[in-house]
């Protein structure tokens, strides 16, 4: 029996013909002879592509039980495509990889790297095997990464000199998955434009995120970036915050100028728009229209000129329908739009974004948080994210502070309650038959309202039990039950 390689000759391990049983035995002695090299880890598999040796050191970094994966096929313990699995690779095409790199997840959720060199076990003529020799990388990684997460601190210092108002550029957004990738990419060519943008997605999608990372690619980036919530200010006070006030507009006004002008030749960001009055929605369209504003109680037009990106958490179509967004406000913000998905949709991020924050919190909590479990990462993965990844924030940093100083590993004890029991759900859920040529805004309607009728029943029409099942506030829970219609009373059957 020989291994193959490609930098000398075969070597000779046996004369006779062994079968695959005793493959294992005979790699000892050569495993053994490697002894000398240090971060070295070792697998064999057969022809059929079964593990029949892994070395004992890949416990720790894979997460797997030795015991438990000798004898399994390697693409059902690892999950990988054939083209993917370097083992697979080598037992097809008979030939010798070297250095070559793999990346994939370990059992308790950690990114594994590893360069490995992989060689085919011949018997006479025939593949009975192959063998590899896997150098773990991730030190080197880390090291790599701790100096460009610096090199990208720095470039982000020097590009925010002139103190712009921003916090973020696209650096910052932390993505794995395409979906993400490709809206970064959007919004990349958004920026080298001058055109109004109209950024939608739910609440805690990273709008304003998105907003700034515009601004700071744009050739707009030395001027200032204003942001103001339309939802969290009365529209009698936003109107003077956007257009300023004159002197005696009203009891103790002043000169002052409104954000319109503040902004100079920068980004105006306006988050919330639909929270915004259709009236002052009217005054707004002809600034937009004209490129002036007039400062209230005032009789000057002034000339402004900042690029506009406004952002929606609501369907733009359904507030123009229930007459709370104008339609040509809309489409006079909305030359070109970006929507910024939910986490739910962000297929690969949930994991990568969560060791962003167990990372993060490490370092202020002093944890030493190394691995996820299985488990906790079935919950992240399954549930459904409503506020998306400021709620994710929330509570990988809820479970860093119930862990214990001494702790490795981030276990389903460690969640906030509600996720714990989130998976025990699922079987409370209605079943959903979807019927032939049926509307389907309809649908989703009746759909909506057995959920929250369903959720009502099991609480007693408890409002404070059912939002808090729902992970709904109690405020949003009755609008939807008004929105639909739902008397608790005649619907829940409830004395």
């Amino acid at each position: 029996m020989t291994i193959s390689t490609l930098s000398k000759p075969r070597v000779n391990l046996s004369e006779s013909k062994k079968s695959c049983t005793n493959l294992r035995d005979e790699f000892q002695l050569v495993i053994n002879s490697l002894d000398c090299l240090e971060d070295c880890y070792f697998s064999i598999v057969d022809a059929t592509g079964k593990i029949v040796f892994v070395s004992k050191d890949f416990e720790k970094l894979d997460g797997y039980v030795i015991n438990d994966i000798v004898g399994k096929h390697v693409m059902d313990v690892y999950k990988l495509g054939e083209q993917k699995s370097v083992h697979i690779k080598v037992l097809n095409e008979k030939r010798v990889l070297k250095n070559t790199l793999l990346r994939y997840t370990s059992a308790t959720g950690h990114p594994v790297e590893l360069i490995m060199d992989i060689y085919p076990v011949f018997s006479g003529r025939e593949v009975i095997g192959s063998f590899a020799v896997s150098r773990d990388t991730s030190k080197i990684q880390a090291l790599t990464d701790t100096v460009l997460q610096l090199q990208k601190a720095l470039n982000n210092q020097l590009q925010r000199t002139n103190n712009n108002g921003t916090h973020f550029c696209f650096d910052d957004i932390i993505c794995s998955g395409e979906s993400m990738k490709s809206v970064i990419k959007t919004a990349k060519k958004m920026a080298r434009s001058e055109s109004r943008i109209m950024i939608m997605g739910e609440t805690g999608t990273g709008k304003e995120l998105f907003a700034q990372s515009i601004h700071n690619e744009s050739s707009r980036a030395k001027e200032p970036f204003i942001a103001v919530n339309c939802s969290a200010i009365p529209d009698t006070l936003l109107e003077s915050i956007l257009f300023g006030t004159s002197k005696g507009a009203f009891t103790g006004a002043q000169e002052k100028p409104g954000l319109f002008e503040e902004a100079k030749n920068g980004t105006l960001f306006l988050d919330e728009l639909n929270s915004m009055s259709v009236v002052l929605q009217s005054k707004l369209l002809r600034a937009l229209e004209t490129n002036r504003i007039r400062r209230v109680g005032g009789n000057k037009e002034i000339p402004v000129n900042p690029r506009i990106i406004s952002a929606m958490n609501a369907d733009p179509k359904e507030a123009i329908e229930n007459e709370k967004l104008r339609s040509d406000f809309y489409y006079r913000l909305a030359v070109v739009t970006l929507e910024s998905p939910p986490l739910r949709k962000r297929e690969g991020d949930i994991l990568t974004l969560s060791w962003h924050y167990i990372n993060k919190y490490n370092k202020i909590l002093g944890r030493k948080i190394e691995e996820i479990s299985k488990e906790v990462i079935h919950i992240l993965e399954d549930y459904n994210w409503p506020g998306n990844v400021r709620e994710l924030s929330h509570c990988i940093e809820h479970a860093m502070n119930m862990v214990d100083p001494t702790d490795s590993a981030l276990l389903v004890q460690h969640l906030p309650a509600f996720l714990q029991v989130q998976t025990s759900k699922i079987d409370t859920m209605p079943t959903i038959i979807v019927p032939k040529n049926n509307d389907y805004k309809q649908l989703m309607l009746e759909v909506e309202k057995d959920i929250l009728t369903q959720a009502l029943k099991r609480n007693n029409g408890n409002m404070n039990k059912t939002a808090k099942e729902l992970n709904l506030s109690r405020q949003c829970l009755y609008y939807k039950l008004k929105r639909l219609d739902i008397d608790i009373q005649h619907e829940i059957h409830i004395n």
